[in-house]
């Protein structure tokens, strides 16, 4: 038998008793290669945001929101831009749920499940410090204490509030004048993450200046007044 023969006959028996193992590893190999590339390669935003709720949008009502935000912000990350990207994801409470199923509208637990753990790792560990939330969103993360009391946001707590923590956002003129911002439903609150919540994988002090600017864009958001030039 040549020596050849011989070597392919221990890969073919490697491949017999090792193949799983092998394509496991191949996998993870791949991931970890797509994860680093992505990171890498990421185009950094100045702002994150996300909104949870029962509207789903077109792609181009998320690049109308993310605008909108956008031109109350200031270009945290020095290319003479300022950028928004908001994170959107389809939440129902119970009730909008049956009344969806009962218009046809069909839904596995799979989805919900996973739409509910993709909220949780935006709110608690993910990027997303701006949040636009249905009511039933609002109140899940709120009782919970997630959310920074307008309090400590504001002198005074604005008319549009809609607790001690949310902001009524279609009462604001943000709200009333920006074309992107009609895509969301009336009663979706905009609130902020408590820094507590931004600061498990990063360092206290760049937590800090993080929330700062946020704090500006939140208040830029809630007191823009009709009429005066954005930015």
């Amino acid at each position: 038998m040549s020596e050849k023969t011989t070597f392919q006959s221990k890969l073919e028996n490697i491949w017999y008793h090792y193949k799983f193992h092998i394509c496991m590893a191949a996998v993870a190999i791949v991931t970890v290669v797509i994860c680093v590339t992505q990171l890498v390669t990421k185009d950094e935003s100045d702002y994150y945001a996300i909104y949870a709720g029962p509207e789903i949008f077109a792609y181009q009502d998320v690049k109308y929101i993310e605008r909108a935000l956008a031109s109350v912000g200031e270009d945290r990350t020095g290319d003479k831009q300022v950028t928004v990207t908001l994170k959107d994801i389809v939440m129902l409470s119970p009730e909008e749920l049956e009344e969806a199923k009962s218009q046809g509208a069909k839904f596995n637990n799979e989805f919900l499940q996973t739409s509910m753990t993709e909220f949780n790792q935006q709110i608690f560990t993910g990027d997303s410090v701006i949040c636009l939330l249905s009511p039933y969103m609002y109140e899940n993360v709120h009782e919970e204490g997630g959310f920074l009391p307008l309090s400590e946001i504001f002198d005074e707590i604005p008319d549009s509030a809609y607790d001690d923590c949310g902001i009524i956002l279609s009462e604001t003129d943000f709200g009333k004048d920006f074309q992107g911002i009609s895509a969301l439903p009336d009663n979706t609150i905009l609130c902020m993450r408590k820094i507590s919540t931004m600061s498990a994988f990063g360092s206290k002090k760049k937590s800090e200046k993080q929330q700062q600017d946020y704090l500006t864009l939140f208040r830029n958001i809630v007191n823009y007044t009709s009429g005066a030039e954005p930015g």
